[in-house]
């Protein structure tokens, strides 16, 4: 009973000397309302906004734009992230001879090049009619592992206009197409030479 008029008496000390016209427990819960109102009004701005830009045709679609340098960095980063998850570590079961390297060679050219480009020669449509930029493997070639690109290859990437091959190739060329671009610049000497002249 002692300690509950301490208390009390503390409690109208400090109303009298900030002037409060009521308890300070009232202040907080004031303070609390606010607060959630405020996270509530965020979260759904947050939700909604996207929903109204998109559901009423507000975002640009336009595969010539330039992807912004922000959403090239969320994009890959996204990409590496799903592909390291998601894809089986598998070994290539067609050993970097000349001969698959070389046959990885043609059907590279033969299904690939139009995007991906070509040696010393890049793809205008796939450096310019798409969103995000297609990869352009001459001069940037791909660092990922080979049972990454076998997946991706294999299974596609969405909203990218890379397609899946599942059903075009059996997975020997995939392994073989893999193969080449990850040795696309320690080609042996005849399949490099066949690579640059095939191009001019």
């Amino acid at each position: 009973m002692v300690s509950a008029n301490v208390w009390l008496r503390q409690r109208d000390i400090v109303n009298q000397r900030y002037n409060l016209p009521f308890p300070r427990s009232s202040l907080t819960r004031g303070f609390m309302r606010i607060f959630v109102c405020g996270l509530l009004v965020g979260v759904f701005g947050i939700l909604v906004v996207p929903a109204v830009v998109l559901w009423f045709g507000y975002i640009p679609i336009v595969a010539t734009s330039d992807p912004s340098r922000w959403e090239t960095l969320i994009g890959r980063r996204a990409l590496a992230s799903a592909v390291a998850r998601q894809a089986p570590k598998l070994e290539n079961p067609m050993p970097p001879t000349s001969d698959n390297l070389r046959l990885g060679l043609e059907a590279y050219r033969d299904g690939c090049s139009g995007c991906h480009g070509d040696a010393a020669n890049s793809s205008r449509w796939g450096t310019s009619g798409f969103y995000p930029r297609v990869p352009q493997f001459d001069v940037e070639p791909p660092v990922k592992p080979e049972w990454q690109l076998f997946w991706i290859v294999k299974h596609g990437v969405r909203y990218t206009g890379m397609g899946a091959w599942e059903t075009l190739t059996p997975d020997e060329n995939i392994w073989r197409v893999v193969g080449f671009l990850s040795h696309l610049h320690n080609l042996p000497a005849e399949v490099d030479a066949e690579w640059r002249h095939a191009s001019r």
